[in-house]
């Protein structure tokens, strides 16, 4: 089976590199799968999975903000964050998922409210990925 490179980059480290059969990734537009030989392809990344398929084998990853792009040299995706599934802290993730809840409960302004529900997501992403 044909196959494309992959790199996956935060902040602060090389979360993936390698060569890889297919994936699907959150976009801000819903879930994109990309095969060898994609066409070009740039995209915002939402708050949801990042499935990595090669040789078979699956595994996922919490993924929220960023982009992706897929060029003939492979695909790239620059993520704000992205942590196994395998890898998650699900009571932290569930003390996160506490907090955001009780900022939305304190009714301030509405850029406030705003970050409150970001992290509300994202920490409902992380329990739901972990628990995959």
């Amino acid at each position: 089976m044909a196959t494309f490179h992959l790199k996956v980059l935060t902040a602060d480290k090389v979360f993936f590199e390698g060569d890889v059969d297919r994936i699907v990734v959150r976009t801000t537009q819903g879930d994109v799968g990309i095969l060898p030989n994609h066409v070009k392809y740039l995209a915002a990344i939402g708050i949801g999975g990042l499935t990595i398929i090669t040789g078979g084998t699956s595994r996922m990853a919490a993924i929220a903000g960023g982009f992706v792009d897929v060029s003939k040299e492979g695909t790239v995706i620059l993520a704000r964050t992205c942590e196994w599934a395998d890898e998650i802290d699900i009571n932290r993730a569930r003390a996160a998922e506490e907090r955001a809840k009780a900022q939305l409960q304190h009714k301030e302004s509405s850029n406030a409210q705003d970050v409150a529900a970001a992290k509300l997501k994202k920490a409902i992403n992380r329990i739901r990925i972990a628990q995959k």
